[in-house]
């Protein structure tokens, strides 16, 4: 996440909302000892059950214009802290996540269905890729090729939800036994 993005983005008169990872070391300690010691502008609470887990999140929102990082990262004008705690397969779990944004917004609802809708992304795209192509095992790793099998997965992928499949793996059996249909689709 380098603050050339950051600037970029807002330069251009666009909103970030940039997750810092522990790469990122003082900026993620600066963030979590502001969590740790300052009132939130906001703070959002939710409470989910459903697919065999039981998940609660709590999204709290930090004025950081005038932290000292503000001056490192343009527009930073809020922190926002993520964390997510419940139950997965019986067994207890807590995430925190941290979060720089230029958006002058403070009401933490507004962060968290930001940050799910990019989680929702995640999950319905990489995960597709990883588990259903194989792509993390993938074994090609010289010039292009990683790049090239990549675009080709997201496009089969895209192919199966423009045709309605409900199931990627259902649609892929589909096309398997009927590759005229996959290659007229493909000419269209």
């Amino acid at each position: 996440m380098p603050k050339k993005t950051a600037a970029d983005i807002d330069g251009s008169g666009n909103i970030y909302c940039l997750q810092v990872k522990g790469n990122q070391k003082t900026l993620h300690t600066a963030m979590r000892h502001t969590a740790a010691n300052d009132t939130p502008l906001s703070v959002y609470r939710e409470y989910e059950k459903g697919h065999g887990r039981h998940t609660h999140w709590s999204v709290s929102v930090f004025e950081a214009s005038h932290h000292p990082k503000a001056k490192q990262w343009q527009g930073l004008k809020r922190f926002v802290q993520v964390e997510r705690c419940g139950i997965r397969d019986k067994k207890p779990y807590t995430e925190t996540a941290f979060y720089i944004s230029n958006w002058e917004e403070s009401r933490a609802e507004y962060f968290h269905e930001g940050i799910r809708g990019r989680w929702h992304i995640e999950n319905r795209l990489h995960w597709v890729k990883d588990v259903v192509h194989g792509e993390d095992g993938n074994k090609i790793k010289k010039g292009n090729a990683p790049v090239n099998a990549s675009i080709f997965s997201t496009i089969a992928i895209n192919i199966h939800r423009l045709k309605g499949h409900p199931s990627i793996s259902e649609g892929q059996i589909k096309f398997a036994s009927n590759v005229k249909e996959l290659v007229n689709l493909i000419r269209t």
